[in-house]
C-alpha cells in the first residue's frame, strides 16, 4: 500500500485517493458526494470558471460536437472572455513529455473545485477524487465500468449526474454494460521502461514521452510515452466507442473517444486519477526510475509558450504552474496521496523470463556495460501507404538482412557477454502518419500470424492495441500538424525473441496483420510502417 507522509502533530494530512472498487458499496459516500457536486457544477453558467463545462473545455472543446451532444443550447456560444479564448481552453497535452505533469495539475484543480462544492453542500471537508484501478488482477470486476456511472438512477432521485448517454463502449450501443478489453489495459510495457524520456525517433518513446514543444492537443514532433499509449488511449476508446459502430461519422462517437469532449464524462476524472497513480507506481518500482529533473526544458515547461494555467475554487483566481511543481503530491499545492501504489509486476523487467535466462547462462566474468544513450537504427520499412479496406488488412515490411541478423545474435548469451551488454537489442514497430476520420477507431496488431490462424488463440503474436485518440485533430489541415496524422510505437522485442528461440537465423521480412476491434469499417491509412532496433 502507499504510505502517507508523517506530519507533525496538528498538521492536516494529505487527502487520500482510493480505488473506486474498494469504497465499500456502489454508492459509497465518496461517489454520492461526487455526483452531487457534478450536479452543482452543471448548474453553473459556462462562463463561470468552476462550472462543469468550463473545466471540461480546458481539456478540449469543439462547438460542433458539444452542440450535437447537448452541451451548448441553441444560440449559445463559447465564452468570449480573453482568458478563455487565449489561455484556458484547449490546453491538454498529449504526445509530449508534458502529458503527465499537465494532467496532474488539471486533475488537482478539478479536485479542489469539486471538494469546495462538496463542502458548501455540507459534505466532508477532506473529500478526495477516487481512481479506477482496471489493472487490479485480484478484483474480478476491475474491467467493468463502476456501477454508479452506468445507471440512470441514483439515491437522490432524478437522473444520475454520473451517467452520460454518449458512452457506447465496445458494443456500439447504449444500455449495455461497458467492460474494458483486458488487452486494452496492458501495463507491463509502460511500467518496465527504464527511462521517463524517450530516445531518438524510431526507438522507445519512454515511460513519459519524447521531447516535444508545447502544442494542443497532439505534438507532431514527438511521440506519446508508453503509459499514454496503454492503458490511457485504449481506455478512452473502450469507454467512448461509437454509436451503432458507425466510425466514419464524427458526430457518432462517444464523449470519451475524443479529446474535445472527453472531460465532459464524469468517468474521465477517475480514469486520469489512475493514470496519475501509475506515474507514482513507476517511480517507486526501481531506484533508477526518475523524472527528468535535470532537464530545465521539462521542469520549467515550454520556453516562451502558452503557460499551464488552472482556475481556483473562488472563480476569481487563476494559477500558473510548471512541471517542477507537479513532482511531490504531498506538497501543500497538491496535497494528496494514493492508498495503493504497489508494484503489479514485482521483480519483473521488460522481458523478464528471457532476461533471467540470459543472466543465468551468461559467463560469470561478464560485467554490465556502462549506461549510455541507446543507439537507434532503421531495420526496414514498407514503401506504400496501407489502407484499411475491411475488418482487417495485412502488410509486409522487408528488413535489411545484415541488421536483422545482428538483432537475432544480440539475444545470444555469449554475444551479450562479448559486447559487455546487459540486455539484447530492443525492437520497435513504428506506425507513421496514421490518418482517418474517427478518434474511436481501434485495432489490434499481430506479427507473423498465419493467414488461417485465429488471432485470439495466439496472444504470443499480439504486438499491441492501437487506439486513435486524437486522430481528427492530428489530421486537420488547418491545425499545427498540417494533416500529418498520428504516430504510434509498439515494442515487439518479445516477438523477435520468440523467433530467436525458434531457431531463426535471419529475418527477411515481417508480416503484420491489423484487425479492427471496433466496428466493421474504417477509413484509416498508415503512411509508413517501419521497424527499428535500439541497442547499447
Amino acid at each position: 500500500m502507499g504510505c502517507p507522509p508523517v506530519r507533525s502533530k496538528g498538521e492536516q494530512m494529505p487527502r487520500t485517493r482510493r480505488d473506486v472498487w474498494k469504497l465499500g458499496s456502489d454508492w459509497d459516500e465518496t461517489l454520492l458526494w461526487y455526483a452531487r457536486a457534478v450536479k452543482e457544477l452543471r448548474r453553473r453558467p459556462f462562463v463561470d470558471m468552476t462550472s462543469w463545462r468550463y473545466l471540461a473545455a480546458i481539456h478540449g472543446v469543439s462547438e460542433q460536437l458539444w452542440r450535437h451532444n447537448g452541451y451548448l443550447a441553441s444560440g449559445e456560444t463559447l465564452p468570449t472572455t480573453t482568458a478563455f479564448q487565449r489561455q484556458d481552453k484547449d490546453q491538454c497535452q498529449h504526445h509530449t513529455w508534458y502529458f503527465l505533469p499537465w494532467h496532474r495539475g488539471y486533475l488537482r484543480a478539478f479536485e479542489k473545485i469539486v471538494a469546495h462544492a462538496i463542502a458548501k453542500l455540507g459534505g466532508p471537508a477532506d473529500w478526495a477524487l477516487p481512481y479506477w484501478n482496471y489493472n487490479d488482477e485480484q478484483n474480478p470486476n476491475r474491467l467493468k465500468l463502476p456501477p454508479a456511472f452506468g445507471s440512470t438512477a441514483w439515491p437522490d432521485r432524478g437522473t444520475n449526474p454520473l451517467f452520460v448517454a454518449a458512452r457506447y463502449g465496445r458494443t456500439g450501443n447504449t444500455g449495455k454494460p461497458i467492460e474494458l478489453d483486458p488487452d486494452a489495459v496492458e501495463l507491463e510495457t509502460a511500467l518496465t521502461q527504464s527511462r521517463f524520456v524517450g530516445t531518438a525517433k524510431g526507438g522507445s518513446p519512454g515511460f513519459g514521452g519524447r521531447r516535444a514543444v508545447l502544442q494542443h492537443p497532439f505534438a507532431d514532433d514527438g511521440d506519446e510515452g508508453f503509459l499514454e499509449h496503454s492503458p490511457h488511449d485504449n481506455v478512452h476508446g473502450d469507454i467512448g466507442g461509437a454509436l451503432n459502430n458507425v466510425f466514419n461519422n464524427r458526430l457518432a462517437q462517444g464523449l470519451m473517444s475524443n479529446p474535445c469532449t472527453a472531460a465532459l464524462d464524469p468517468i474521465f476524472w477517475l480514469h486520469h486519477a489512475n493514470i496519475d497513480r501509475l506515474w507514482e507506481v513507476w517511480l517507486k518500482r526501481r531506484p533508477s526510475h526518475v523524472n527528468p529533473t535535470q532537464d530545465a526544458a521539462w521542469m520549467q515547461g515550454p520556453d516562451g509558450a502558452r503557460p499551464f494555467v488552472m482556475p481556483e475554487p473562488d472563480n476569481k483566481t487563476r494559477t500558473t504552474f510548471h512541471p517542477s511543481e507537479m513532482l511531490d503530491t504531498t506538497t501543500s499545492s497538491l496535497d494528496y496521496v494514493y492508498d495503493d501504489i504497489r508494484d503489479p509486476f514485482p521483480g519483473a523487467d521488460r522481458i523478464a523470463r528471457r532476461m533471467e535466462h540470459l543472466r543465468l547462462t551468461m559467463p560469470r566474468t561478464a560485467e554490465p556495460a556502462t549506461a549510455k544513450e541507446p543507439q537507434v537504427e532503421l531495420l526496414g520499412a514498407n514503401t506504400d501507404v496501407v489502407h484499411f479496406t475491411g475488418a482487417e488488412m495485412t502488410a509486409r515490411v522487408h528488413l535489411d538482412s545484415g541488421a536483422s541478423h545482428e538483432v537475432l545474435r544480440s539475444f545470444q548469451p555469449n554475444e551479450l557477454a562479448a559486447r559487455g551488454a546487459s540486455e539484447p537489442d530492443r525492437i520497435f514497430l513504428n506506425l507513421e502518419n496514421i490518418t482517418g476520420s474517427s478518434d474511436a477507431t481501434s485495432f489490434k496488431v499481430y506479427v507473423d500470424l498465419k493467414p488461417d490462424a485465429t488471432p485470439q488463440e495466439h496472444p504470443e503474436n499480439l504486438a499491441g492495441i492501437v487506439t486513435l485518440f486524437g486522430l481528427n485533430e492530428a489530421c486537420a489541415l488547418d491545425r499545427q500538424h498540417g494533416g500529418n496524422g498520428l504516430n504510434k510505437v509498439l515494442e515487439i522485442t518479445k516477438v523477435i525473441d520468440r523467433f530467436h528461440l525458434g531457431g531463426a537465423r535471419d529475418l527477411n521480412e515481417l508480416t503484420l496483420r491489423f484487425i479492427l476491434r471496433h466496428g466493421r469499417e474504417s477509413d484509416v491509412s498508415i503512411g509508413r510502417i517501419s521497424l527499428y532496433r535500439q541497442g547499447q
